[in-house]
């Protein structure tokens, strides 16, 4: 039996436009009189174009024909354009006056992509083509296969271009989910497929135009991915070696052969406290695979790949937390003015800051006040208590003193802060009427 084969490209596929072909549909051929039957078209033997490769079906309407010309006789004009079915369809019929010699069927096909899902395969039914009226004549085969060949292709854009993960609040170092952002990535194709990703480098790469006391040195393995919105995904941390995103079974040629698929990058945040705490660009590169399942048609291996990269972006961001807004050192009886006092405040200030920071401290006013009466500053110090690292002691002015030095980005660091009155100072409370002294003291990471 003949055959026609129709390739459908996959340009149409992808822009759901119609697809034109002409071919050769039989020979005309008469005996006595050459006048222009009425020729007919069905599909016979199945009700829609069956797989050859695998299961599925596609519906015969798909396609509309024409009856182009038949040998170097031009039809377009007068023929219907019909859809094709398991009924007969009149291509043209019987003109009386027009006379036509033997010769090739010429058949023009129109195939709608637009409402269907294309799945890779080749797809056939059988193709009749029938003369008849007074003398029409006769074309020969009276049948052949008709085939739609549907190209296998995953096809993403050129490139992804850079995700990003923006760490612009000092919350998300405090949330129990810590920092997520999305990708979404266009895909088209007509194979199904299981998607997968992998670093270009085992760490980031880092910048900043700010300070930095080390170069951090960031695992890729710190950042999670996974594909939101797709039932079977599964989920693992980045790695240069190719993370599947699916289980198995993959993800199915989508509807209309058109998904979007959005792709999840999540930081915990234990991992943003001890990887991300420098204010500053973390970069990686990203390779996307979207690879054939096995099993499907056509065989053999089928991939596309995509390249893009991964950037979390850290603010420079700061903040102290007084836990305890008052401090009260009591004098109550004669050895506190003869030994001095000590007030330990554990906990007392939280520091939060992505680049390296000072902390300076200092008071509003000229002296401690109460009433008209008043105590100088300089009777407190201000320093760390026992076992609180990285602090020095300062006696308190109103010009900032320098309590920590650059210190390393920190998220939630407590400072445990001794406040004392020495016993050299106490001459300076000798004399002063009873009565609450108090000045406000400002913790800032700049000396103003």
């Amino acid at each position: 039996m003949a055959q026609v084969t129709i390739n459908l490209p996959q340009a149409n596929i992808q822009g759901r436009t119609d697809y034109i072909e002409s071919f050769t549909g039989g020979q005309y051929s008469f005996t006595l009189l050459a006048l222009l039957p009425t020729i007919s078209t069905r599909a016979i033997n199945s009700t829609s174009f069956v797989s050859t490769t695998g299961g599925g079906t596609v519906p015969l309407n798909v396609t509309h024909l024409k009856l182009e010309k038949i040998n170097n006789l031009s039809l377009l004009g007068s023929s219907n354009d019909v859809t094709l079915s398991t009924s007969d369809q009149v291509l043209v019929s019987s003109l009386a006056t027009v006379s036509v010699s033997a010769g090739p069927v010429i058949l023009n096909s129109r195939f709608v992509t637009a409402n269907q899902t294309w799945i890779a395969g080749i797809y056939k039914t059988t193709l009749s083509l029938t003369a008849s009226g007074i003398l029409g004549g006769s074309i020969t085969p009276p049948s052949q296969d008709f085939s739609i060949s549907v190209p296998g292709f995953i096809s993403p854009p050129a490139s992804i271009g850079t995700t990003s993960i923006l760490i612009n609040d000092l919350s998300y170092y405090r949330a129990a989910n810590g920092i997520s952002s999305n990708s979404v990535i266009p895909l088209s194709t007509t194979v199904p497929y299981i998607p997968s990703i992998k670093t270009g480098n085992t760490k980031f790469s880092f910048s900043s135009t700010s300070a930095y006391n080390a170069l951090p040195v960031t695992p890729v393995s710190t950042v999670n991915t996974t594909l939101t919105g797709i039932a079977n995904a599964t989920s693992g941390a980045l790695s240069t070696t190719d993370q599947s995103l699916t289980n198995t079974s993959g993800i199915a040629v989508p509807t209309n052969n058109n998904q979007s698929l959005t792709y999840s990058y999540s930081i915990g945040a234990s991992q943003l406290k001890t990887n991300f705490v420098q204010a500053g660009t973390y970069t990686v590169p990203l390779t996307y695979s979207w690879n054939k399942l096995s099993a499907a048609y056509p065989s053999g291996s089928l991939q596309a790949q995509a390249n893009g990269s991964l950037s979390v972006v850290v603010s420079d961001l700061g903040e102290i937390v007084a836990n305890q807004q008052t401090v009260n050192l009591g004098f109550a009886t004669a050895n506190d003015y003869k030994n001095g006092v000590n007030l330990n405040m554990p906990a007392h200030l939280k520091v939060s800051k992505t680049t390296p920071y000072n902390l300076y401290v200092r008071a509003t006013s000229t002296n401690f006040a109460s009433g008209g009466n008043s105590i100088p500053l300089n009777v407190l110090r201000i320093g760390p208590m026992a076992g609180q690292s990285g602090m020095n002691t300062i006696t308190l002015s109103t010009t900032a003193q320098q309590l920590i030095q650059n210190a390393d980005p920190v998220i939630d660091r407590n400072l445990n802060i001794l406040y004392s009155i020495p016993a050299s100072a106490t001459s300076m409370l000798l004399n002063k009427p009873a009565g609450a002294y108090s000045a406000n003291i400002i913790f800032s990471f700049v000396a103003p």
